[in-house]
């Protein structure tokens, strides 16, 4: 029993080789007819499994169709039947997908079904749709969108009111084509005969900047834009087309906030402009009314920029002022009276005159003027001054007194005032005026005397009677020096204890003050 298992297994070794032949023919025998079998069969076969392009429009399906071709002409029929409010065509700024599938012919899409379907796709999508506007650009960093034509012309009427009252109307003129899809035009200003161009504008000293002058607007002659303004008229996002208000709002605001500077110790205009980078006329341009200080006080604000919005208007402007003729001076000499003993015989008047000028604004402020006409109104008085030409006496005292300037207005006289005594008599006049000598004598005091005199100048008239000059601006003589009657010594000032330019003129009998008005002629 035990043998008859071994003996089939010798059975099978003896037959492995014949069952490997076998095996190995039935493989070659298969892989040949593999090798002979008909390419056209196989192609057959891959076309039979791709045969149609399944057509996707954001993400859903819409048609099968055998070629590319088929649903390209209905998608730009379906993209045709695509207009916005006003009725302008849009522009679709997505394409359609394709996926290769194998499909029956019952599933193929007729081209009508697929026009319809890719329209109702293009519906469901219209958010996305770019469509007809206008780019209101300014300068050549600044944009925004508008709807329209009338939209845009909206906004820039409404920029123009902000400075000018008057209606004037705005046109767009159109220019060649540069692009199939865009429009420039240029803003035009109907009611504007003259070119503006801001780059030109320099500011212009000119009387009709005195205090005096009342101005008056009579009309607005001209307006236009600072900036260069186009308007370009192509396809834009929905989102981007902003409201008349805020396209307003958006060219109009200023950008910056307006900045001052403070003088301190030192400073003069053009130290100033130099500190803020700035040139002294635009500095004046934006200061109007500093050249009329004579000082720059310490603390003062002195504006340095202004705010600018994106869009400047720049107008003229008709106006009417007055300003004065300024009077002439004649002199009329008098040889019975001696040199400086001026007098004032006819006040006289200043004329008036009637100024029309165009003045260049910018957003309000003033660029340039220029007088267009010229009335007389009141033709000016001459002033009349009388001269004494005689000459002086020899010098010495006289034993006159004549008073130390002319034309001067006594604001305190000799006696007690505020609780103290007042060894003198105040002439009020003003700075500079020629102060002259009383009478004639030696000058023992002629420079600063005190706090209380600031710079002064004594005469000695000989027999215990001397003169005093005080709050002098300037001392014209020196000590020990003789002057005669009439001569000039000093100018009117403020200096030491002094409430405003005059002279405080003393006389004094052996250093007793006496009341000068009892002696002078």
């Amino acid at each position: 029993m035990n043998g008859v298992p071994k003996y089939r297994e010798i059975n099978l070794l003896k037959y492995r080789k014949e069952i490997i032949l076998i095996l190995c023919s039935l493989f070659i025998f298969f892989m040949i007819g593999n090798v002979l079998v008909p390419s056209n069969k196989i192609q057959t076969k891959a076309t039979m499994a791709t045969n149609s392009y399944n057509i996707v429009y954001e993400y859903k399906s819409v048609g099968i169709v055998y070629d590319k071709e088929t649903a390209e002409r209905a998608f730009t029929l379906a993209k045709s039947k695509m207009k916005d409010e006003n009725g302008e065509r849009v522009k679709i700024t997505k394409n359609l997908q394709y996926y290769l599938e194998y499909s029956e012919p019952s599933k193929i899409t007729d081209e009508d079904v697929l026009v319809e379907n890719l329209t109702n796709a293009l519906l469901e999508d219209k958010d996305s749709f770019m469509v007809k506007g206008f780019v209101l650009k300014i300068g050549d960093d600044f944009e925004v969108v508008l709807r329209d034509e009338e939209q845009v012309k909206e906004v820039l009427r409404r920029a123009q009111s902000m400075y000018v009252s008057e209606g004037f109307d705005i046109e767009l003129e159109r220019v060649p084509y540069t692009e199939a899809t865009s429009i420039p035009v240029i803003v035009k200003n109907e009611s504007n005969e003259r070119a503006f161009k801001t780059s030109t504008l320099t500011a212009q000293a000119d009387e009709a900047t005195d205090e005096d002058k009342k101005e008056t607007p009579v009309e607005t002659v001209g307006v236009s834009f600072a900036e260069n303004v186009q308007v370009e008229k192509k396809y834009v996002s929905k989102s981007s087309i902003a409201s008349v208000t805020n396209a307003t709002e958006l060219i109009t605001k200023e950008n910056e906030e307006e900045k001052v500077y403070k003088v301190v110790k030192g400073d003069c205009l053009s130290i100033i402009a130099h500190k803020n980078d700035m040139k002294l006329n635009d500095l004046i341009k934006l200061n109007p009314d500093i050249e009329k200080q004579k000082y720059l006080n310490i603390g003062q604000n002195i504006t340095v920029t202004v705010p600018e919005p994106e869009l400047s208007v720049s107008y003229e402007e008709k106006i009417v002022y007055t300003k004065p003729i300024k009077r002439e001076t004649k002199k009329v000499e008098n040889n019975k009276k001696y040199k400086g003993s001026n007098k004032v015989l006819e006040y006289g008047a200043d004329g008036v005159m009637e100024v029309t000028a165009i003045v260049t604004k910018v957003n309000g402020y003033e660029q340039s003027r220029k007088v267009v006409g010229e009335q007389v109104l009141q033709e000016p008085k001459d002033k009349v001054i009388e001269v004494g030409i005689k000459p002086f006496p020899s010098k010495g005292s006289t034993g006159n007194f004549i008073y130390p300037v002319v034309g001067a207005r006594i604001t305190s006289p000799f006696g007690y005032r505020h609780g103290s005594f007042h060894h003198g008599l105040d002439l009020a006049i003003s700075t500079g005026t020629p102060i002259r000598a009383s009478d004639g004598g030696r000058v023992v005091h002629a420079g600063w005397k005190s706090r209380v005199y600031g710079y002064c100048v004594d005469i000695d008239h000989g027999n215990g009677v001397l003169t005093r000059y005080a709050h002098c601006s300037k001392v014209l003589v020196k000590k020990g020096q003789n002057v005669s009657q009439y001569q000039e010594i000093a100018k009117v000032g403020s200096t030491g204890r002094s409430t405003g330019p005059h002279v405080h003129f003393e006389i004094r009998f052996n250093g007793v003050a006496a009341n000068p008005i009892k002696y002078l002629n």
